[in-house]
């Protein structure tokens, strides 16, 4: 069930730091590891969501930044704290993604992987099924807490394509 992060700041920014100490999820962050989490007042700019389980736990995070202007979303931050394909999380993740659409009225999903992550290839059997296109590929955009460079993958989903 998606629920707004703020009703869940401390138990999140509690995940959010184990998570950071994690090397399942160096993808997540680049080659400098930032320990706090701004969870905010207001959806003006950035949209953050849980999903929470029958037992009130945190299982993921999800966010994203808006601009209202151009109705486009970007910079999406999606993280499954279980580690292992959760149906209820998957659920909430396309919830979310359909709120986006209909009630902020998004004209284009963008966002990023960066390649040979878990999430790549997610996104790529993702827009497969539901529309959207590889935009491009950034050659050694980013060096990650191991410190290896690696290419970012660049997807996006226009309105009219979206299926979900």
């Amino acid at each position: 069930m998606l629920k707004q992060a703020i009703l869940y700041e401390e138990q999140l920014k509690r995940k959010y730091i184990e998570a950071v100490c994690d090397d399942y999820f160096k993808y997540y962050f680049d080659s400098c590891r930032e320990f706090s989490l701004k969870i905010y007042d207001s959806d003006y700019w950035t949209i953050q969501m849980v999903s929470i389980d029958k037992n009130n736990n945190i299982i993921g995070f999800i966010s994203v930044n808006m601009n209202y202007n151009s109705r486009v979303s970007n910079h999406f931050g999606i993280m499954n704290f279980t580690k292992k394909p959760n149906i209820i999380f998957a659920t909430d993740v396309i919830k979310f993604l359909r709120d986006l659409r209909d009630k902020y009225d998004v004209s284009k999903f963008e966002f990023m992987a960066f390649v040979g992550a878990p999430a790549e290839r997610m996104y790529q059997k993702f827009i497969k099924r539901h529309g959207g296109r590889v935009v491009g590929t950034y050659k050694n955009s980013t060096k990650l807490v191991d410190g290896k460079y690696y290419d970012s993958r660049m997807f996006e989903i226009m309105r009219e394509d979206m299926n979900f």
